[in-house]
């Protein structure tokens, strides 16, 4: 019987002592960044000790618990929005979990999807497509995207290095409803910022 009671006294003891000193959750999440706007993309710093990490979304910038958890479960320090309805406003946040529990939120994060760093409007004109964008300091050139759809990895690149602001698309077809997207390039055509996206249009 001593046995046993001495026994159960380690055991006991022994789980006090993980409760006391294991009980930890992570450290708060920081450097949380938006890296694209469509899709909308973030990257995050690691924490040490993490074992998983959640998104937060909300459509008001506030407290964790004004955002919803889009992604649980998540063993990298990125996540792209898939979800994420373009020309609306998001903030973001992450936490980070072990076995003990859920960090406290990360810096929040404000977004809005498929909006770029300047403005692109198009126009029919006599069966053409006419853009007209706003100028970029600093820039060599534009590349001329367009697409059936407003995703950026669906367009295909029409035009390379085009000077001045404004630039008519002749290749359209009469009927079919088309979306434009401008990338702004420096002196070696590297693209260095993305207007918006221009509303459908079908010359």
């Amino acid at each position: 019987m001593r046995t046993i009671n001495r026994t159960c006294v380690a055991m006991l003891l022994l789980m006090c002592l993980c409760i006391m000193g294991c009980g930890e959750t992570p450290q708060t999440p920081s450097g949380l960044t938006v890296t694209g706007t469509w899709p909308v993309s973030l990257s995050w710093s690691s924490v040490s000790g993490a074992k998983s990490y959640k998104v937060y979304r909300g459509t008001v910038s506030g407290a964790l618990s004004s955002k919803t958890v889009i992604a649980d479960g998540l063993t990298v320090t990125s996540y792209t929005d898939t979800s994420a309805q373009m020309g609306t406003v998001y903030y973001y946040q992450i936490t980070a979990v072990n076995d003990d529990g859920a960090s406290n939120g990360s810096n929040e994060v404000q977004v809005t999807a498929g909006g770029g760093t300047f403005a692109l409007v198009a126009n029919s004109s006599s069966g053409q497509v006419v853009l007209a964008w706003s100028d970029v300091t600093g820039s060599a050139g534009y590349n001329i995207y367009r697409g059936p759809a407003p995703v950026t990895s669906g367009m295909t690149r029409i035009q390379n290095g085009v000077k001045g602001t404004t630039y008519t698309d002749t290749g359209t077809a009469a009927g079919v409803t088309y979306y434009y997207q401008i990338a702004a390039t420096d002196a070696q055509n590297k693209e260095t910022a993305w207007s918006m996206f221009s509303a459908g249009i079908t010359p």
